[in-house]
């Protein structure tokens, strides 16, 4: 009898010592509620810290450009910003190498019959090496009203000017295209308005290798731009913008010999195989190699090989005006649904002739900087209209951006953007955030 009443105790302690459902139900509601407010501040914590790190690699890879040039009494140096597919933007220190005599129109091939200028040439530094800022953290760079033209349009006495080819694309509707200012009435292209300038993209890795320059095609084989904070030989000053961008040294990935097609077309003397010392990716220093090639004898031939037509550089503008974002965050601040999972950024669309959006695969070549359009719900004007959704940015990064834009039935109120903007000390060339 009593061991009976012990195991019934003992049963009784075992029973009353187990959760019951509710008890269960309350600890998980309990976890839930501590990561539904934990998580978002990891997450902020997070953020922050990129941020901050984001910050401080922007100011490291420029101060290294601006120690090249207190260094170097000879030559120019610049920061150049670059993209690479997955999200990554860098900071190249690179040094002027040469200038070379080249079309002015990059729509147009260089000949006896075409607008000529003078471009200079920056090439890669073997002295410092490129910063890399963290993943999903992108720069922008201010271009100022009229340093995107095309052909067509005039300046201040209403005489026609040649393309600079900076930034200006004639692609079909859908595709990426700056707003310039129009050649009838001197307007905004897109809002109608006085232009206003843009935020432009580093657009690095976005260029069609199997094109090429063959001296005849009025076709522009290379699209690529992007942009650079210049600095003055021996001072480390700041160098003012200009009407002719320069031309970068970003060389392909690779060249086929056998393939006519993926090398410049010179002329004098004709290519001499796969050793010719003229093929950039032959070459152990891109500085030497550079330098040699605006000092060959034929103009036509420099400006083939690494003229604003070749897809082995980029045209650079000089900006004085940086934007430092979080790419993710400014597209959900659009509407967008993410980011193109290829390039880890808005762009990487394929477009259609009739201009609608489509999203990129892994194995399409980047060939055009398109924004993605499929990145925003169908029915939005965003959704087919490129050119609005560069009008959104120029306002996201200035603080501009209305949810009304991104919504016509929402509130007619600005959208907080995260866009950090800097600028430059013109004397010292000390790069400064603008509060």
């Amino acid at each position: 009898m009593k061991a009976r009443r012990a195991d019934q105790s003992r049963f009784g302690i075992l029973r009353r010592s187990a959760f019951t459902l509710v008890e269960l139900l309350v600890v998980v509601a309990i976890i839930g509620l501590l990561l539904a407010t934990t998580v978002p501040a990891i997450r902020n914590i997070i953020y922050t810290s990129t941020g901050s790190l984001a910050e401080s690699q922007l100011r490291f890879g420029l101060g290294a450009a601006r120690d090249l040039a207190i260094r170097n009494a000879s030559a120019d140096s610049a920061a150049v910003f670059t993209f690479e597919p997955g999200g990554s933007v860098y900071i190249v220190p690179m040094i002027h190498v040469g200038r070379i005599l080249d079309t002015a129109d990059p729509q147009q091939p260089l000949n006896s019959t075409s607008t000529t200028v003078y471009r200079d040439v920056f090439a890669p530094s073997a002295l410092a090496e490129r910063t890399q800022l963290p993943a999903g953290w992108m720069v922008r760079g201010f271009a100022p009203p009229w340093s995107i033209y095309g052909a067509g349009q005039k300046n201040n006495k209403g005489v026609d000017v040649p393309s600079n080819g900076w930034y200006y694309e004639t692609n079909p509707a859908g595709n990426r295209r700056m707003n310039a200012p129009g050649v009838s009435n001197g307007l905004d292209s897109i809002s109608g308005t006085d232009n206003r300038g843009n935020w432009v993209f580093p657009e690095t890795a976005f260029y069609d290798s199997s094109k090429t320059d063959d001296g005849s095609s009025g076709s522009r084989p290379n699209s690529r731009s992007t942009f650079m904070v210049r600095f003055q030989k021996g001072t480390g000053r700041i160098v003012g913008a200009g009407g002719t961008p320069a031309v970068v040294l970003l060389p392909r990935t690779s060249i086929d010999s056998t393939q006519s097609s993926a090398l410049a077309s010179v002329q004098s003397p004709p290519w001499s195989g796969p050793a010719d010392w003229r093929r950039v990716d032959r070459s152990d220093n891109l500085t030497t190699w550079a330098r040699a090639i605006t000092h060959v004898s034929n103009p036509n031939d420099a400006s083939r090989l690494i003229g604003c037509r070749s897809t082995d550089v980029a045209l650079a503008g000089t900006i004085s005006i940086l934007a430092l974002y979080d790419e993710s965050r400014m597209a959900a601040a659009m509407g967008a649904r993410g980011l193109n999972k290829l390039t880890g950024s808005i762009y990487g669309g394929a477009v259609s002739s009739t201009g609608t959006g489509g999203t990129s695969t892994a194995i399409e070549p980047l060939k055009a900087p398109n924004i993605d359009l499929s990145l925003f719900p169908s029915g939005s004007k965003a959704a087919t209209n490129a050119e609005f959704v560069q009008t959104m940015i120029n306002n996201y990064m200035i603080g501009a951006l209305k949810y009304s834009d991104v919504d016509s039935g929402a509130p007619a109120t600005a959208i907080t953007p995260d866009a950090r903007m800097f600028t430059f000390d013109t004397y010292l060339g000390t790069v400064m955030e603008v509060k």
